[in-house]
């Protein structure tokens, strides 16, 4: 079952790292598309079309990166599956791990 896998101290560190990698990214894909959207918003309309959209990607992107050890073998899931991730930034992660981690991103 995934919530009962152990981390090791170093698969903790590990998952730490690709975690803050792999939000960092995502924030600074949201950073930028806000630059270039605020840039060429027009009317008052287009700033609460922003903030609206902003509402919800930070709702998706707070549902999506959980950092409980219970969780991450999801997330690392879907991170690979979306392609945020490559399975080499996982490499130190048990195989049993892994091998939960290939069935997530398969599905």
């Amino acid at each position: 079952m995934l919530s009962r896998m152990d981390w090791t101290p170093s698969e903790k560190k590990i998952a730490r790292r690709v975690f803050e990698m792999a939000l960092a990214e995502e924030l600074a894909e949201v950073m930028a598309e806000f630059k270039r959207r605020a840039a060429a918003a027009a009317e008052p309309a287009d700033l609460w079309a922003i903030e609206d959209d902003l509402r919800r990607t930070r709702r998706d992107i707070d549902a999506k990166y959980d950092f409980r050890y219970s969780q991450l073998i999801l997330l690392f899931g879907g991170l690979l599956r979306a392609g945020r991730i490559a399975e080499a930034q996982l490499a130190g992660l048990s195989e049993e791990k892994l091998a939960a981690i290939r069935r997530v991103a398969s599905m």
